[in-house]
């Protein structure tokens, strides 16, 4: 397979492959936890976890959709003393009603409205010594927030349509991609229930915040498909370059089904832009310089005036210099902008610059910068 300079060996932490083994333990291999990225915001957030499986309080997990919330829950299950104990999920946004969610999570008695004609022991029940988890707690109806606060408060349940309580013991871990705040402002979620479930919060970061941790997911992700279909499937130097650029909008979700319909499309073999670049959603906010959009400039004779001097494509110092020092651009963004016009000057670092507005008495300063803040990429 593929191996992206520098990083093979590198896409898990100790702790990492400690939630995995763990899980591969708890429901087998098709099944396992990888918590992939060696970024800072991840190291912190597997630091975090270890420290919440360590209690019995709730859990409420941040971020935008397609992050890995339910991975981040399962680690605290794996971590804590009731691994080996039920683990059960609840997606609250599948259930548009409110009766139905209320009966899902805790139960019914036979009778108690239309179709209910046996009685049910509800995901509490069910879950009761293990974790519950609950995606998108922020689309919980009212009646269902009021009864989660009891099995926060009392440790019970009561099923719809039911007047007895039943004693449960059940830790919750919480998730959402919506401004639960906001929404208590709003008088869309229970201001009790929210301070009961916030004190232990975990914000999971976006893909685009985590730095080459797209290659260390897509070198994971190619080497999952590879292994199931006996193929070599890898990226080609220019869909890396593409990829370097893109802001990832459905986080690492987005990723792994890329990965899944790229391989599948390249017969496991050499995957190409052309595969892939009509599924990538454009950056309203994205402004930054490219390479693939000067692709032509960078090649040699096309980027010279009719004197024959190179034209300059974009302004180094003001498009490159400044937005990675003011922290819009990152080191792999860089690097990647870098790479892709090293590739098309011979890896010629005084044509690259020359393209990118660095004047030759400026040379020296623009290299002194790359080596300095670690930017100057390897040969791919």
């Amino acid at each position: 397979m593929y191996q992206f300079p520098g990083l093979v060996g590198a896409e898990e932490s100790d702790l990492g492959r400690k939630v995995r083994l763990l899980s591969r333990d708890r429901w087998g291999e098709r099944h396992e936890v990888a918590l992939i990225g060696r970024h800072e915001s991840m190291l912190v957030a597997q630091e975090r976890v270890l420290l919440y499986a360590q209690t019995e309080a709730p859990v409420l997990l941040t971020g935008e959709t397609g992050t890995g919330k339910e991975l981040f829950a399962r680690a605290v299950y794996l971590l804590s003393a009731r691994r080996g104990k039920p683990f059960l999920s609840v997606n609250c946004a599948q259930y548009g009603d409110g009766q139905l969610i209320a009966s899902e999570l805790f139960g019914h008695r036979r009778g108690s409205f239309t179709g209910a004609t046996d009685d049910h022991r509800g995901v509490f029940e069910e879950a009761d010594g293990g974790v519950v988890f609950l995606d998108e707690v922020g689309e919980l109806a009212p009646a269902a927030q009021a009864m989660l606060l009891r099995v926060l408060g009392e440790g019970e349940v009561v099923r719809v349509g039911d007047t007895r309580a039943r004693k449960v013991d059940v830790r919750i871990v919480a998730a959402t991609n919506r401004d639960l705040p906001a929404m208590v402002a709003a008088g869309q979620f229970r201001q009790d229930l929210y301070y009961r479930i916030r004190f232990l919060q975990l914000h999971i970061p976006p893909l685009r915040d985590r730095g080459d941790d797209w290659q260390l997911l897509v070198e994971h992700y190619l080497h999952l498909l590879n292994a199931r279909t006996a193929t070599g499937g890898r990226l080609s130097h220019a869909s890396l370059a593409v990829l370097a650029g893109y802001h990832w909008p459905g986080n690492v979700r987005e990723l792994r089904g890329l990965m899944e319909l790229t391989h599948c499309l390249s017969g496991g073999g050499l995957i190409e832009p052309h595969l892939f670049e009509e599924q990538l959603e454009p950056d309203p906010a994205g402004d930054h310089p490219h390479f693939g959009t000067t692709g032509e400039a960078l090649a040699g004779e096309s980027a010279a005036s009719p004197s024959g001097r190179r034209e300059q494509i974009v302004d180094f110092w003001r498009e490159v210099y400044r937005p990675f020092m003011d922290r819009d651009l990152n080191r792999s963004q860089v690097r990647s902008l870098l790479a892709e016009g090293l590739r098309r000057s011979n890896w010629s670092y005084k044509r690259a610059l020359e393209v990118l507005g660095v004047e030759a008495d400026n040379y020296l300063k623009a290299m002194d910068f790359l080596r300095h803040h670690d930017l100057k990429p390897g040969r791919l």
